[in-house]
């Protein structure tokens, strides 16, 4: 049997911040969503890997929110700054 290549976009060490993530992942998705095309962010792993925290992270600490408020956050943020310009 052929071995299998499986291809990563990104691996994090352990000692990632939550921004770092946002940054390096989910934030071009939401620039896209923001320019009219679709996207998708999908957390898939084993059991107790952290893919709650990572999309949702703790709302109450800035330091802390997941990929799911910072989107959030952005999203507002850029709702704003086009009201503004109008």
């Amino acid at each position: 049997q052929d071995p299998k290549t499986i291809a990563f976009d990104n691996v994090f060490p352990a000692g990632s911040t939550q921004q770092i993530v946002w940054e390096q992942t989910a934030k071009e998705i939401v620039d896209s969503v923001l320019g009219g095309y679709n996207g998708t962010i999908f957390a898939y792993g084993q059991t107790g890997t952290g893919k709650t925290f990572t999309m949702e992270g703790d709302v109450n600490n800035p330091e802390f929110r997941g990929i799911m408020p910072n989107a959030f956050h952005y999203i507002m943020q850029a709702v704003e700054e086009a009201a503004s310009n109008m």
